[in-house]
């Protein structure tokens, strides 16, 4: 990923030396139970808790042996002084792989963890603030009924609260290393020692495995990601829509010496949410990538490792910075009320079309004739005094005050119920 879209916190657990010194920790893992079940000699253990590889060490072993594990093996085993042959004993490249990513995959969901929570914690502040605040509610773009911002908001905040539940779930189901060897039949290590040695790095074993860790565990957690991202999508297109010049009621915040356009000074543009929108698709497109390398062969080949060694980092990185993104958006995100109150007093004779329609019904009216009324009345431009002056004449017993009442934009509206579906995020 580039650097763009990269965090330092991210990088830093997915750059090339720290899966090196991932690896590095499985295999004094192993090596430590080993000993303790005098399987090994003695001291070995002692002695790998002194080594660092560098993945530049890797890299140059690499060009011999044309295999990153192997090389990795290699120098590790030239660094040790007494009973290296013990080292890798029992082992395939996979049990280490398989292992170590679940290591970077944890750590790296404990961080996301903590960005998504500080979203939603954005997301219901929002919603508590602007409780009160009547909008346009839209459907299909078009005015529908009044609704709250604080409704709107608590919608987006529960939507990314799942989300996270998602990735927490996930993250249980890839909690999962594999140290059963080339074809994950115990043959050299134990399934005893197995559990010993993956308790001690807080991982479980892949109950029945192959020479790898099954993928539609990573295929679930891609899937999470998907979802998470399509969240953060649908939360920037409709702050770009409500960004829209004629319609004009939240806006991104615009810092000082920023630039909209190199050929427009007057433009105010919603960069940050389009980008959202456009990073979405990656993820996406990695998530497909993900289904693709359930496919192995028998116990499996190789053509899970080269897309992993991309999307793995890429998206975790991805997901990080968008969150970090939608977090600023909407911490600063400017809100017009003045304009949302004038978007609402100009359909003020459109948004009680439901309720005016439902009082004539309840008056004993055909519903078909009902609704044929109402359409016509308000699909025009027309003032409450002609709505109640043609509703009277066309029906009995309904009164001026029953006719206001559809349109009393409050009235069924309890700004309550948002504090109690958010008190327990």
């Amino acid at each position: 990923m580039i650097d763009r879209y990269s965090s330092e916190e991210m990088s830093s657990i997915w750059n090339e030396d720290n899966k090196v010194t991932k690896w590095l920790e499985v295999e004094k893992a192993v090596i430590k139970t080993l000993e303790e079940e005098e399987i090994t000699p003695s001291g070995l253990s002692k002695q790998l808790n002194e080594v660092s590889i560098s993945h530049k060490e890797v890299v140059e072993r690499e060009a011999i042996t044309n295999h990153d594990l192997a090389a990795f093996v290699d120098v590790l085993q030239s660094k040790v002084k007494k009973d290296s042959n013990w080292i890798h004993y029992g082992l395939t490249s996979s049990d280490i792989v398989d292992t170590a990513n679940a290591l970077l995959i944890l750590e790296s969901i404990n961080i996301l963890s903590e960005k998504l929570s500080e979203l939603i914690n954005s997301l219901k502040n929002k919603a508590l603030s602007e409780s009160e605040t009547l909008i346009i509610g839209r459907t299909h773009g078009v005015f529908a009924e009044p609704t709250t911002l604080g409704n709107i908001f608590g919608n987006w905040c529960l939507e990314v609260s799942r989300g996270l539940d998602r990735l927490n779930s996930s993250a249980e189901n890839i909690k999962i290393g594999k140290i059963s060897g080339a074809v994950g039949n115990h043959s050299l290590i134990s399934e005893e020692l197995e559990s010993k040695i993956l308790e001690n790095l807080s991982l479980k074993p892949e109950p029945l495995a192959t020479q790898v860790v099954s993928r539609d565990r990573y295929a679930d957690l891609f899937s999470s990601f998907a979802i998470i991202a399509g969240t953060f999508e649908r939360i920037a297109t409709n702050i770009r829509n409500y960004q829209r010049s004629e319609v004009s009621e939240m806006f991104e915040a615009f810092t000082e010496g920023q630039k909209g356009s190199s050929a427009m000074p007057h433009k105010k543009n919603p960069i940050g949410s389009e980008r959202i929108c456009g990073l979405a698709r990656i993820v996406r497109g990695n998530t497909q990538a993900s289904f693709e390398t359930m496919a192995l062969w028998h116990e499996r080949d190789i053509s899970n490792s080269s897309v992993e060694r991309i999307i793995l980092p890429d998206t975790f990185k991805l997901i990080d910075f968008m969150t970090r993104d939608l977090t600023k958006i909407i911490n600063n995100l400017v809100i017009d009320h003045e304009k949302i109150k004038s978007n609402l007093d100009s359909a003020e004779t459109k948004l009680g079309s439901q309720k005016l329609l439902s009082l004539i019904v309840s008056k004993g009216n055909s519903r078909d004739e009902a609704y044929k009324f109402v359409q016509n009345l308000t699909q025009n431009n027309i003032s409450m005094n002609e709505v109640i002056k043609s509703t009277n004449s066309s029906f009995d017993n309904i009164s001026k005050d029953e006719i206001q009442n559809c349109f009393n934009l409050s009235v069924t509206i309890d700004t309550k119920v948002i504090e109690k579906k958010l008190k327990d995020l």
